[in-house]
């Protein structure tokens, strides 16, 4: 197919007058102009960290912290084969780490802590499967997601008519991500989606219209990352619509723990940092869920007679970690919180 050349300003200025009416054939495809392909980098390019879309809200510690699932988002492999002044690589989990922090059950590890510790090649996305779970684990992360762009350009679609003229502008965002549990190093699930923003203008319509998206089409590359005149790029928009559909399927993979199905959950025994829990397979569980124990409460006593008037509320005393279901009702836990204040027979719940 052939590429289409700076030159069509020129018809497109002089359409704009002598534009008439005819009949639409049927679409064909101009060949894509890879964003920022070719194109020169500019002098206002640095080798400073990218800047993010927008900044992630930083976590929020507060009593349910350590039940939240703990997400490392590491830097994403670029097949497009871009060659402009964006950090891809970086700036899409920027993205999808900002989207994704609204979450209350989630906390995200910041970027920048695993960019610390990678290697040039790796902050390129190109992290090993080994390498992202030992990062995982220094970082206290229960999941690692891997992702790799897949598309990312703006396209033209040509109308024919009697003088000629295009018609219409789509951009395209397409990322795959593959998560996985650090506790027990398995596959979590994978998350795919590709997101389109046209310009949603068809028929024959005014070439004058079309020059702000001409602009766009090939100057796009020269636009700041992330900033308000991006976010209003076709390209922008399908970015935000990919990330945010993004998140939705990083939601279906890792959740909230479920709600226990049998009746009396509880700690069975202990053995130093791990334990023993009477629920496994048959009650729902599976590895990495996370739960609050609880004590039976303690005998209140009145301090001048002596007499006990009853029991206090039961405290959640720790947290535990699913480490690996044994059978349908029995589970081994790594006891993250609390460990000195895990005992026998306390009650374990779901939070």
């Amino acid at each position: 197919m052939k590429r289409v050349g700076p030159g069509h300003f020129l018809w497109l200025a002089i359409l704009a007058g002598v534009w008439g009416c005819g009949s639409v054939p049927q679409n064909r495809l101009v060949p894509v102009m890879g964003v920022g392909e070719g194109a020169a980098p500019s002098p206002k390019a640095s080798s400073a960290a990218p800047r993010p879309v927008a900044a992630a809200r930083p976590a929020v510690a507060d009593s349910d912290s350590s039940l939240r699932q703990i997400l490392l988002v590491l830097p994403f492999r670029d097949l497009t084969k871009h060659r402009g002044i964006w950090d891809l690589p970086s700036e899409l989990p920027r993205g999808l780490v900002d989207t994704l922090s609204s979450r209350d059950f989630l906390r995200l590890v910041p970027l920048d802590s695993a960019l610390a510790r990678l290697t040039p090649k790796e902050r390129r996305g190109n992290v090993s499967a080994g390498r992202g779970l030992e990062l995982g684990r220094a970082l206290g992360a229960d999941y690692v997601v891997f992702g790799q762009i897949d598309r990312l350009t703006m396209e033209r679609f040509q109308a024919t008519v009697p003088i000629g003229g295009y018609r219409s502008y789509v951009g395209v965002t397409g990322i795959t991500l593959h998560l996985v549990r650090v506790i027990d190093g398995q596959a979590a699930g994978e998350v795919a989606r590709e997101a389109d923003e046209d310009t949603r203008r068809y028929g024959i319509t005014n070439p004058a219209s079309y020059v702000p998206y001409e602009k766009e089409y090939y100057l796009l590359g020269q636009v700041e990352w992330g900033s308000g005149a991006f976010r209003e790029t076709l390209l922008g928009k399908s970015v935000a619509t990919c990330l945010s559909g993004l998140a939705a399927g990083v939601d279906s993979l890792v959740h909230p723990s479920p709600r226990l199905r049998a009746s009396s959950a509880r700690i069975v025994d202990v053995e130093g940092p791990r334990a023993y829990i009477n629920v496994g397979a048959a009650d729902s569980v599976a590895n990495g869920d996370k739960y609050g124990v609880w004590d039976r409460g303690r005998p209140l006593t009145d301090p001048q007679s002596g007499v006990v008037l009853g029991q206090s509320l039961p405290r959640r005393v720790g947290v535990v970690q699913v480490e690996q279901v044994l059978s349908d009702h029995l589970s081994m836990v790594r006891v993250l919180e609390g460990q000195e204040a895990v005992l026998p027979d306390y009650v374990i719940r779901a939070e």
